[in-house]
């Protein structure tokens, strides 16, 4: 086990201690005695990726006796803030940008790990630098990463003998173009879901500019407005077009990310490629193309090399379970996710790839989640996706620019501008 306190110290001081800390953190003192019996946990996924966890959910019930409640919501930040502001939060979040985290922690929102009785530092051992900082807000730990991926990997079928896997930016073009005459179209883009637009400017922005650059403008230390962010939105708004895209730019700003994936994967496909993260493999075998068949009619190749001197660097993402209620079923839950354990049962579905160091590479089910275990674990540069970084709803703003200027890349500079402004404004608060 990980928790600091001992149940020998006796109920009453572990209320107590308890009861003050939740009281820090704007808690119910009803709620911080002892657990409720049922902890409900909110999240945005659905679909395969909700019935993944569900898994891991049922495991630690059967556990520990303690039930939970799932419940999603797409627009995640608005309900979470609906409900902190109505006094009725979820008791445990799993939050899908540690911006978000950093921002709830700063305000009280939270529950360290350590007000709920857990061991931050034996839990952290679980999990490399780069995932324990997203956790860690002034140096007081507020959660684990509860699941990682690539954000760089462009989706294929191998049974499409017009498509090979490519390593230079240079060939992804050149395959483009070779394709944009076939009845079927080079690219499908769920850009309706406008995060899926941000990995794309995140891919080419870490091989265009590099890794100081990029850390530097998700942090707020370089302009919005520098002409390495300009030359990367060229870049990509010349590669995604009316003629490359299935249904056009239209037709992609009305098709949300599944959509995306069905337009490739599919019975009836429309699109040759998908740019998007190693979940969508998951996603595509679960909620999409049960018929599909890893390494056959399904399959991944690393996003390409634009600029050699920059290298290959890995676009990752993470999201952080947290707990907005301090009580024992809760931070039993919390250590439960921290677990190898619980990272194998959810590893298993082909969901998710695991940063939990405990977590064994036989655990994964199939070719597809095991090539993206080792594809993150064996990346010489990592760059966290950029939009989870920015504080407040700046992430959503730059996926809302995107947006706007792929429809009209003309709008580009004034766009920028804009968006500068609020930058400035979301980092200096």
């Amino acid at each position: 086990m990980i928790r600091k306190y001992a149940l020998s110290f006796g109920a009453l001081v572990l209320a107590l201690s308890l009861a003050v800390a939740a009281a820090a953190c704007g808690g119910d003192d009803s709620e911080s005695e002892a657990g409720t019996g049922t902890v409900s946990v909110l999240s945005l996924w659905g679909g395969g990726e909700q019935e993944a966890f569900q898994k891991v959910l049922t495991a630690f019930t059967a556990e520990t006796g303690i039930k939970t409640k799932y419940e999603s919501a797409r627009d995640f930040l608005p309900v979470v803030r609906s409900r902190l502001a109505a006094g009725n939060p979820p008791m445990v979040a799993i939050i899908p940008r540690p911006g978000i985290v950093a921002d709830l922690a700063k305000e009280g929102s939270l529950i360290s790990l350590d007000d709920l009785g857990l061991d931050a530092d034996a839990i952290n051992e679980n999990y490399g630098e780069a995932w324990t900082n997203l956790t860690t807000v002034d140096g007081t730990t507020y959660g684990v990463v509860a699941k990682a991926n690539s954000k760089s990997v462009v989706w294929y079928r191998p049974d499409d003998s017009k498509v090979q896997p490519v390593e230079s930016f240079e060939e992804l073009k050149t395959l483009t173009t070779s394709l944009t005459s076939d009845a079927m179209k080079p690219w499908s883009l769920g850009a309706k879901d406008s995060w899926t637009l941000t990995d794309w400017f995140e891919n080419i922005y870490a091989r265009t500019a590099g890794v100081d650059k990029y850390n530097q403008l998700f942090s707020g230390e370089l302009d919005f407005t520098d002409q390495s962010v300009k030359d990367a939105l060229t870049q990509m708004t010349e590669l995604l077009n009316n003629e490359s895209i299935s249904g056009g730019i239209d037709g992609a700003l009305g098709t949300d990310f599944v959509g995306g994936i069905g337009k490739v994967f599919s019975a009836n496909p429309s699109a040759h490629l998908y740019m998007e993260g190693g979940f969508v493999g998951g996603i595509a075998l679960a909620d999409v193309n049960p018929d599909l068949v890893p390494g056959q009619t399904i399959d991944f190749f690393p996003f390409p090399t634009i600029d050699e001197a920059q290298g290959n660097p890995l676009v990752g993402g993470g999201d952080v379970t947290a707990a907005f209620v301090n009580n024992e079923d809760v931070a039993k839950l919390i250590e439960y996710l921290a677990s190898p354990e619980a990272g194998e049962i959810w590893v298993s579905t082909g969901a998710i790839v695991s940063p939990n160091k405990g977590v064994t590479a036989d655990a994964y089910p199939n070719e597809l989640v095991k090539k993206e275990a080792e594809q993150v674990a064996g990346a010489t540069a990592f760059v966290f996706d950029g939009s989870d970084l920015l504080p407040g709803a700046l992430g959503e703003d730059w996926g809302t620019l995107l947006q706007n200027v792929l429809k009209e890349p003309s709008s580009m500079d004034s766009q920028l501008d804009q968006f500068q402004q609020q930058a400035e404004d979301a980092f200096a608060g």
